[in-house]
């Protein structure tokens, strides 16, 4: 979210694999163009991952291709755009967080992406009580009672009864909220009433979710 990520590769060049591509790094969703950066100690593995995508791959879009030569270059407008998600999507990270610390959550604050990975064991007699013992029980149930879908902890390989679901924050409409960004002060925080104002459902989505546990 500062623009200031350090790849390992940094430190462990000869033994790094560099995954990058237009839909994380630049906030454009969609724009399925990835790229594998490889050092020339791990060029067999290049080679072997080569093979198989082409046998699994097809070409990329005419646009696509354009947007990437676009981004990949020097461009003050991606800056700027970049500088506006960043700002976005720090701010509503730092709301939710403070919003799941209120419900005793306990969870790291992210500092890039768009996703919270929350631990809700405090909850875990409460839940044991109504027969939910692990982080699928857990996302099945908050979804048949809220609406609110989570992808259990499980899918990303933490042990099996930990309670734990990944959240991702981007339910609101991308076009006006960056619109908004770009009303504030460039080097500015954004207001506190920023996520209540702009992102409605994700606001009903933590109330709805906060309720939920007070009730057990």
């Amino acid at each position: 979210h500062q623009g200031q990520h350090v790849s390992i590769a940094r430190f462990y060049p000869e033994g790094t694999i560099i995954s990058n591509g237009l839909s994380k790094w630049c906030g454009a969703g969609g724009w399925r163009l990835g790229t594998f950066s490889f050092p020339p100690e791990l060029d067999w593995l290049m080679k072997a991952m080569a093979a198989v995508a082409s046998e699994t791959y097809t070409s990329t879009s005419a646009p696509i291709q354009y947007a990437a030569v676009t981004a990949f270059n020097e461009n003050p407008e991606i800056d700027h755009y970049l500088h506006h998600v960043r700002r976005v999507l720090r701010t509503i990270a730092r709301d939710l967080h403070e919003r799941l610390n209120n419900m005793n959550v306990e969870l790291p604050l992210p500092h890039g992406a768009f996703y919270m990975f929350p631990n809700f064991d405090i909850y875990r007699e409460k839940l044991v009580a109504k027969g939910i013992t692990d982080s699928v029980g857990l996302c099945e149930r908050i979804l048949e009672d809220t609406g609110i879908a989570m992808l259990p902890g499980k899918d990303f390989a933490p042990e099996g009864n930990e309670l734990t679901a990944r959240i991702a924050y981007v339910d609101f409409d991308g076009k006006e909220i960056l619109a908004a960004s770009m009303r504030t002060v460039f080097n500015h925080g954004l207001p506190d009433s920023f996520v209540t104002d702009h992102c409605p459902k994700l606001v009903k989505a933590f109330d709805n979710l906060g309720s939920w546990f007070d009730k057990l």
